[in-house]
């Protein structure tokens, strides 16, 4: 039997090793989305006597949010790293105070002129690699807690930490995970009234008429105003998360339920809530309440009696289950966005004190993150990942510029 090495010794002294090498796979996807060329055409900022251009101070936002540095302040490992700067195309790499410096020299105008350089991509995206004809949008939004006093915070709902000062940041995803609509907005704003100019603004960035857009939304999106003033006036169907009230609780408690999955039961009564022009379809699901204590907080059911119960308002026509079936698949969208904005994107971390350059940087990584998704879109899921370098290289270079 032939002996094996039993010293083996490894060491890192080459220059060009780097961690952040998978951006040099984003940095030629971001080439044929032609994105500085974009930026180029719709960023109006004059240049300063900086040492980069206002573009090239984007792109390496983007590229600081993509290599999953969390803060500004440690923007420092990429300026050593002559890799990523040969990368970016830059000989010096900007230090946090010069980032944080051009964040406030961007106004309001500059923020919508980046914001237009998003939507032309993503319509161009839309057309070209998933073309569809609905849609299905999920709005949420979240709370995004100052620990200092940044301007523009209020204390407002905050179900983390009571009392302090915080963003709310109102989101709109589609059902593939693709960012529509962003907003940072005062803590104490009302998500429910910022609604449906969000859904406006996300129907008029579709590059073409669809014939059926969807909505899903949680209890924070319950109101008449929204659901028959707006959602119903403009023909759109939705299934929202209900709020329990006392006279809906007899319908619950005595409609005809069915099986629906597992533990769970599902049926539905026409009722018409207090101050609303007409009488709408609800559709409830209980289950016996576990006993598990973890479980049972876990589910957060309204109790009455031995079961947990949980209502949707909705004008959807389709069978009771295929509803719930609709509007659980909200878990995998915008719920799932928010979180990995925080966790994996610095989302909630406010990186200055001035708010016109927190609503800057916070549409900065909302492009980030959608670029990041349009990549996650060429690859298949699944792919081995020992030929996925080789497919990726090659799947760029065939790919067509945007």
């Amino acid at each position: 039997m032939p002996k094996m090495m039993r010293k083996v010794e490894i060491v890192f002294d080459e220059s060009q090793i780097t961690h952040y090498g998978g951006l040099y796979l984003f940095h030629k996807f971001c080439k044929k989305l032609n994105l500085n060329y974009t930026l180029q055409h719709y960023l109006k900022l004059e240049k300063t006597n900086r040492k980069h251009q206002p573009t090239e101070y984007i792109l390496i936002l983007i590229y600081i949010i993509i290599a999953g540095i969390g803060r500004i302040e440690n923007v420092q490992s990429l300026g050593y790293n002559g890799v990523v700067k040969r990368i970016l195309g830059i000989d010096t790499f900007p230090n946090p105070t010069s980032i944080r410096r051009f964040l406030y020299t961007l106004s309001t105008k500059n923020i919508r002129q980046i914001v237009n350089a998003h939507t032309a991509i993503q319509r161009k995206i839309f057309t070209r690699i998933h073309p569809k004809t609905s849609i299905h949008l999920d709005i949420d939004g979240t709370v995004l807690t100052a620990y200092g006093k940044q301007q523009s915070t209020k204390i407002g709902f905050n179900p983390k930490r009571r009392g302090a000062r915080s963003y709310l940041a109102l989101l709109c995803f589609e059902s593939d995970g693709e960012f529509w609509y962003g907003s940072l907005k005062p803590g104490n704003a009302s998500q429910i009234k910022g609604a449906p100019d969000a859904i406006r603004k996300c129907i008029a960035k579709l590059p073409y008429p669809l014939y059926r857009i969807r909505l899903r939304a949680d209890s924070g999106f319950y109101g008449h105003k929204f659901i028959e003033n707006f959602l119903e006036t403009e023909n759109i169907v939705y299934a929202i998360d209900a709020l329990i009230r006392k006279r809906m609780i007899p319908l619950m408690e005595n409609t005809h339920y069915q099986p629906y999955m597992y533990d769970w039961e599902t049926a539905e009564f026409m009722y018409q809530p207090d101050g609303w022009k007409k009488a709408h379809r609800f559709i409830v699901q209980r289950r016996l309440i576990p006993e598990d204590p973890d479980e049972k907080a876990q589910l957060k059911l309204f109790e009455i009696k031995k079961y947990g119960y949980r209502v949707l308002a909705t004008n959807l026509t389709m069978k009771q289950r295929h509803v719930w079936n609709f509007y659980n698949k909200r878990a995998l969208g915008a719920e799932l966005n928010i979180k990995e904005l925080k966790m994996n994107y610095p989302l909630s971390k406010i990186p200055t004190n001035k708010y016109t350059a927190n609503v800057a940087y916070f549409h900065i990584l909302l492009f980030a993150f959608n670029i990041m998704n349009w990549f996650k879109l060429k690859f298949p899921a699944g792919y081995p990942h020992k030929d996925l370098l080789n497919y990726a290289v090659e799947k760029i270079a065939k790919m067509e510029n945007v």
